[in-house]
């Protein structure tokens, strides 16, 4: 079929279908209610607080991220299908959702519109976050995928709706649903606390923040490369619990103390110090491909770099705290502490992070169980310009 004749059945199974919202029951009066819509006014209403989103309520004062995973788009099909089987379209749990509105009059207003079917005015009037999922994103993805693809399909989808709630009580709801109730993926369990957590100003809770920002946000070389959930699969290999723990290893509580008593933001001595990993390392860094002369011909050999792995990633932090630390000696000013702190890493250029045999730089085991040796090779390196190996040179030979 063309796209053409694709795009041609989608509108035919769309345009005849009766399009409805409307609050069904007031459960207790200002607080909670149920609604009843179908998949193309849910889809069009709903907005969905996740990390890549950004959400006006976060308690993220940078990027404003918000609380949930991105949603696993490849699921929709088979939720959809699920759905559209039988009839399992009136077997649909109730999704929760929090409605973001805080005075009687307002919630009396968001009502009517809403018993309207009224949705670009209550996106104008409260926001286009107005309407914010707090569980069941995944199956909203599958029913309006089934809405679109069956002409047949226009299931009533039962929602929940909490009036009111907090940003903060929408993430402890969610963590409360999704943590407590099933054993979860550290990463995820961590990434939600920066949120549950949001005012708190302990040590742990500021590297949260900052592992968030690190993994997340625009101004970060990190960015879109940190596994957020800790689910398999996601071609990403440091998740952002070990992103969490491994700025506790540059960023001990006595070290970040120093740097804001300097009127340095440790976050931002944590973004450019990788910043200038990523150039020392380039080549690594950007995963760059190798050629070799075989039998006379050029080709591409297949390598893995080890920089951005879990034993990289926590080794070269832990040096980090190092160098933070000789820069904050070292310099008279602030301006000096960034050009000393670029000074130290540019010699990471140096080093060979491609997975192989005869490599002494990518030989020690994965995992934090080998972070400590490629963390020592990495300090000799930078403080003593030694080079794995040099020992068992002869005197004269160095």
């Amino acid at each position: 079929m063309t796209a053409t004749a694709t795009l041609a059945k989608s509108v035919a199974n769309t345009a005849n279908k009766a399009s409805k919202m409307e609050i069904a029951t007031t459960l207790i009066p200002g607080k909670v209610a149920v609604a009843l819509m179908t998949p193309d006014k849910l889809h069009a209403l709903k907005f969905v607080s996740s990390y890549s989103a950004q959400d006006p309520q976060s308690t993220d004062t940078h990027e404003k991220h918000g609380y949930q995973r991105d949603p696993d788009e490849s699921r929709f099909p088979g939720i959809g299908r699920h759905y559209y089987t039988g009839d399992n379209r009136y077997h649909i749990p109730n999704l929760l959702v929090s409605v973001r509105v805080y005075e009687p009059k307002q919630r009396t207003r968001f009502n009517t519109l809403f018993n309207q079917g009224a949705i670009s005015k209550i996106h104008k009037e409260f926001g286009t976050s107005v309407f914010s999922i707090l569980d069941g994103q995944h199956r909203e993805g599958g029913l309006f995928y089934a809405w679109k693809k069956w002409e047949d399909f226009n299931a009533m989808i039962p929602i929940t709706l909490y009036y009111g709630m907090t940003f903060e009580e929408e993430a402890r709801l969610f963590d409360e649903i999704n943590t407590k109730q099933k054993k979860l993926a550290t990463a995820l369990i961590e990434a939600t606390k920066v949120h549950l957590e949001a005012g708190d100003d302990s040590h742990a809770q500021k590297l949260r923040e900052i592992a968030l920002g690190l993994s997340q946000d625009r101004d970060s070389v990190w960015k879109n490369l940190v596994n957020m959930t800790g689910a398999r699969g996601s071609g990403k290999p440091v998740s952002y619990a070990a992103m969490r723990r491994s700025t506790g290893y540059m960023l001990p509580a006595q070290l970040m103390t120093r740097l804001e008593d300097r009127g340095l933001n440790p976050e931002r001595v944590v973004k450019k110090y990788w910043e200038f990993v990523a150039k020392a390392c380039d080549t690594a860094w950007n995963e760059e491909p190798v050629y070799v002369e075989v039998d006379g011909e050029t080709v591409q050999a297949e390598v893995k770099y080890r920089l951005k792995h879990l034993v990289g990633v926590s080794s070269v932090f832990k040096l980090g705290g190092d160098i933070a630390g000789t820069a904050l000696d070292k310099s008279a000013n602030n301006e000096d502490f960034w050009k000393i702190m670029e000074a130290y890493v540019a010699k990471l250029g140096e080093v060979d992070w491609i997975m192989a045999r005869n490599n002494p730089w990518t030989t020690t085991s994965a995992g934090y169980g080998g972070s400590g040796h490629l963390y020592q090779m990495l300090y000799e390196l930078v403080y003593m310009d030694k080079m794995p190996g040099d020992e068992d040179l002869p005197t004269e030979s160095k």
